[in-house]
């Protein structure tokens, strides 16, 4: 004889409201403010275009590229206007590269910012996880190649098992990821280096876990000279938005010019934004602009017109804005 059906389950679902009620210590609405998010610009247009409005606060950013190619300077200059919007920056030199004076360069006020230098990368870690709790603005991490697990550290130098660096990363980065939810931005440094083998690939220290648990990755290099009477006077800076879970437009990329004696040329940079959009145009070495009848030769000849009118680099500003 067959056994008797037992009678289906004729519970009533929970509606949201009620399931709000329930869990509502560990469930919101997936509109609540709780999960907005404030952004630290660069003051650079196109740079600030590219990222959706600049570095994301309660995100990871990982800002990666080859030695010298203005990485460690892109961060300055988040820390810059974090510092001139009254927010507290804190910089871990895991390197002990910090150079104040180079930093003031870059118009970081040094008397406003907190450093500190990890011995091991647990230290590292729990700085950066204290400094999230207590809301810290900007956290930057210069860099992730500088981080040495304490298990290493505290051996002789012969002492190196596989993949210790790239374990310390993975295990380290997921358990930051819960204090985001205090605001602080944190922008991560690491160089991009060659493999050994047969074909020379990309790979950066601390393995491919980074990239994984990177809410943004911004890649930095050279894309050429900037030359003055035959003299090398700076670089422009490409930067590329490799990937993005904080809006921006992906594998797009930006130039950025950068002067060796004063950093990122603002007001070029304004300029070369004004020619995209068709503001400003661009005939040989010719130059015709928006307010002036005449045209300028040469583009240090415009960039000096703007810097003896501000009013008129105000104006420009504004339309590149609009």
């Amino acid at each position: 004889m067959a056994r008797p059906r037992k009678k289906k389950d004729e519970t009533t679902p929970l509606t949201l409201d009620e399931l709000g009620s329930k869990y509502g210590d560990v469930l919101s609405m997936g509109s609540s403010d709780a999960f907005e998010y404030e952004r630290i610009s660069f003051g650079i247009p196109a740079l600030d275009k590219l990222l959706g409005g600049g570095i994301p606060k309660k995100r990871l950013t990982l800002l990666t590229g080859q030695s010298n190619a203005g990485k460690s300077y892109l961060a300055s200059q988040a820390v810059v206007n974090v510092q001139k919007s009254g927010g507290t920056t804190v910089w871990l030199d895991s390197e002990m590269s910090w150079d104040r004076e180079w930093m003031q360069k870059c118009g970081v006020d040094t008397d406003n910012i907190l450093l500190a230098q990890p011995l091991t990368g647990e230290d590292a870690f729990d700085t950066v996880r204290d400094l999230m709790i207590d809301g810290v603005d900007l956290i930057v991490l210069d860099s992730i190649a500088g981080l040495v697990p304490s298990a290493v550290h505290d051996e002789d130098f012969s002492y190196n098992p596989m993949a210790w660096q790239a374990r310390l990363i993975n295990t380290s980065l997921p358990r930051l990821f819960p204090h985001f939810k205090h605001g602080s931005a944190l922008v991560v440094i690491n160089q991009v280096r060659s493999s050994m083998g047969p074909v020379a690939l990309d790979a950066m220290p601390g393995g491919v876990g980074q990239v994984f648990f990177s809410h943004m990755i911004l890649q930095a290099k050279r894309s050429g000279w900037i030359e003055e009477n035959k003299e090398k006077v700076g670089f422009d800076i490409e930067v590329r938005l490799r990937k993005s879970k904080a809006g921006g437009t992906p594998f797009n990329s930006c130039t950025v010019p950068f002067r060796l004696d004063g950093g990122f040329d603002i007001i070029e940079t304004w300029i070369r934004e004004a020619l995209d959009m068709g503001l400003v145009k661009q005939s040989g070495p010719w130059y015709e602009l928006p307010d002036l009848n005449e045209k300028l030769m040469g583009l240090n000849n415009v960039k000096n017109y703007y810097i003896e009118n501000p009013d008129k680099f105000d104006l420009l500003k504004d339309n590149v804005g609009d």
